[in-house]
């Protein structure tokens, strides 16, 4: 169990050094502008393409996808940047992900700690961010997310003051630690031994998986999540179910659509009628950056005190292994 702690304490730090190390990690494709955007990734490594697509959907003057799967959609081409992702580097469906696009002629640049991923990337000479390995890879979001955005940002996709905004991640996390524990703590008594079901706007759908994935991994519990307004289309309906065995964890941000809020505060009523408590979940910062980050953090942060106080390991993943190991059987 000290070993999650001590990785989700350094995340401030984390931050620091993933800053420094994309700094040092010029992207330079001339002149060529993307005409599509493909982030290829898994888990821990590939969430860092949805938070992407959903943070630049608003302002990218090019489609910015997410893809977690062994193909490629068949828009991927010469015009599409091919961010690979794999904290490992030996990702099995990100390295045939992979090598489907670059038969597809498209410009890659990498993310990654070494392995497979590494070696293609000093052979065919593609840019990349390398970083620390040996980690579990959830546990370097800093690093991933960090380095897609300075790649998107050396192509012009990323506003100079979005990327700037990373800079100060760092102390902003560092200065609000004790806060972001206080407020996971909370949120624990609230949610331990009950169905969890999270939701958020649209926009904010990657932050959403990010605190499912954690609480699936570190917890090893299932959760769900759903995002407005599509909720209120379908999930909605199944709420005539929800009990007190449920609680609704409501992300908001102030860059929530006016009208999702409204439907939010409505769905809430409908939540709480049902005997299910909602707690509305914020985060803490001047810029939506910094928000983010913050917000990240909490959950982490919550992932970790329901492992603690479960009494597992927030390390281990035996049923992932598992799964690996049969495949490995498998040419």
């Amino acid at each position: 169990m000290e070993k999650m702690r001590s990785l989700i304490q350094a995340f401030p730090e984390q931050m620091r050094k993933a800053w420094e190390i994309a700094q040092n990690s010029p992207i330079d494709l001339g002149e060529w502008r993307p005409g599509s955007v493909l982030i290829l990734g898994m888990g821990g490594s590939g969430i860092s393409g949805a938070i992407a697509s959903n943070l630049l959907a608003g302002t990218s003057p090019v489609p910015v996808a997410a893809n977690n799967d062994y193909r490629v959609p068949a828009w991927t081409g010469e015009n599409t940047l091919v961010v690979a992702c794999s904290y490992s580097g030996n990702t099995e469906e990100t390295l045939a992900a992979l090598e489907a696009a670059e038969e597809r002629g498209a410009r890659i640049v990498a993310f990654t700690s070494g392995g497979k991923l590494g070696a293609l990337c000093d052979e065919k000479g593609w840019p990349s961010v390398r970083i620390p390995g040996g980690e579990p890879p959830r546990s370097q979001f800093g690093f991933a997310f960090t380095s897609v955005m300075h790649v998107l940002h050396a192509v012009g996709l990323v506003s100079d003051g979005q990327h700037a905004a990373f800079g100060s991640v760092a102390d902003h996390l560092t200065a609000n630690q004790a806060n972001c524990i206080e407020r996971a703590e909370a949120l624990a008594d609230l949610v331990q031994d009950r169905n969890i079901l999270l939701y958020a706007d649209t926009a904010q759908e990657g932050l959403a998986i990010r605190w499912r994935q954690q609480l699936n991994e570190n917890s090893k519990l299932l959760c769900s999540h759903h995002v407005f307004p599509e909720m209120n289309h379908n999930e909605l309906v199944g709420w005539e179910s929800g009990d007190e065995r449920h609680v609704a964890l409501m992300i908001q941000t102030p860059e929530d659509h006016p009208r999702t809020r409204i439907r939010m505060d409505v769905c809430m009523e409908i939540f709480q009628q049902q005997g299910s408590d909602v707690v509305v979940i914020e985060g803490d910062g001047s810029n939506e950056i910094l928000r983010f980050f913050d917000l990240v953090h909490v959950g982490d942060w919550l992932s970790l005190v329901l492992a603690e106080r479960a009494g597992i390991d927030p390390v281990d993943i035996k049923n992932i292994d598992r799964l690996k190991n049969a495949l490995a059987e498998i040419p």
